[in-house]
């Protein structure tokens, strides 16, 4: 598959989309359906950085879940957490009655280009269960563009950059919201990626993360400056951490049998003071997490996930509106490249 074929299925499906380049021949897809990122793409990486599904090889099987209005098509995407409030309706059943309301994905997105710039809108409600029983009524906005390299202002950008590629996007993403005295909200980014490979969370003061599924358990390693995690795509966590220790990035390196490798790095606006609203389904009033890693155990596609939350507002914090900057940088090249640019932007001797 490339970015061809790919929009040919797309095209089958009748999804709406634009190619938006975001540097050294890198181009992304946006979809108008979901809102959903794919790629980036390239001459040397045609299938993408990102996860898809093996479906999208068949129209015919992608329509499918398209019509279906399946959320998980692949990509990089943003939902409105907390998912114990909106996605599941029995916190004491939660594996049973998690379903992502429609509203949230695909949604009604409706896609509007400025020249590098890709605009989503839509307006939507939400019922609120576990926490507060009610409703939510959302204006979303999210705009997307190009990122600069992250590294470009220092002394010594030529020799990290030698022999690499770069590509980076940046959203401004935007929510209003009002509702139900006390249901909450918050932006929330989920970036499917590919196993295998390690994750590196990097730490004021090193802690582990609060299980929310089947534990962690030795995927986990704290190290000393934060937190080291295996991405497999074959055995099922999903973990938590708290935003109190959090520096505002983390990053992936992914598994490679050759020289060249990807790094994914994600800065996002880490707010202590935030609320963070999203809770473990089993520890009611457990708040306070700005990064959650999933890793699937194969039963879904054997993806992984790098999900971060934004700004809390609603009622109770008595702020009804934020805009959030969200940034994702990606190298690709020479392992041993890379691991200099790990070094640098996140603190990572990998």
């Amino acid at each position: 598959m490339n970015i061809t074929s790919i929009l040919d299925t797309f095209e089958y499906c009748g999804i709406n989309c634009e190619v938006l380049d975001v540097g050294d021949g890198w181009k992304v897809i946006v979809s108008e359906h979901g809102g959903h990122i794919f790629g980036p793409f390239s001459d040397s990486c045609p299938e993408g950085i990102f996860w898809i599904p093996e479906a999208v090889r068949d129209p015919e099987a992608y329509k499918e879940l398209i019509d279906r209005k399946v959320w998980n098509i692949g990509g990089d995407r943003v939902w409105i957490a907390p998912e114990i409030q909106f996605n599941i309706t029995d916190r004491s059943h939660f594996r049973e009655t998690l379903n992502t309301p429609k509203s949230i994905d695909p949604g009604s997105y409706r896609m509007t280009r400025d020249g590098d710039r890709i605009h989503l809108n839509m307006e939507l409600d939400l019922a609120s269960y576990n926490t507060v029983t009610g409703s939510l009524h959302a204006d979303f906005h999210r705009m997307i563009h190009p990122a600069k390299n992250p590294l470009r202002k220092l002394p010594m950008f030529g020799e990290l950059m030698e022999g690499l590629s770069y590509c980076g996007l940046e959203e401004v993403i935007d929510l209003k919201v009002c509702g139900t005295e006390g249901v909450l909200a918050e932006s929330w980014d989920l970036l499917q990626i590919r196993p295998k490979g390690t994750l590196f969370i990097p730490m004021y003061t090193p802690l582990r993360g609060t299980d929310h599924y089947e534990p962690a358990g030795d995927h986990e390693t704290e190290v000393q400056n934060g937190i080291l995690l295996r991405i497999t795509g074959d055995s099922r966590y999903k973990i938590a951490y708290r935003s109190a220790v959090m520096t505002g990035r983390f990053g992936y390196l992914a598994d490679s049998d050759t020289d060249s490798s990807v790094l994914i790095i994600i800065c996002y606006p880490n707010n202590p003071s935030a609320m963070y609203s999203e809770e473990p389904p089993l520890i009611e009033g457990d708040t306070g997490y700005s990064i959650h890693v999933y890793n699937d155990d194969g039963n879904s596609g054997g993806f992984a996930e790098m999900e971060c939350n934004m700004l809390t507002v609603g009622s109770p914090t008595g702020i009804d509106h934020s805009t959030d900057r969200l940034t994702k940088w990606i190298f690709t090249g020479p392992k041993q490249r890379l691991t200099a640019v790990a070094q640098t932007l996140l603190g990572w001797k990998c």
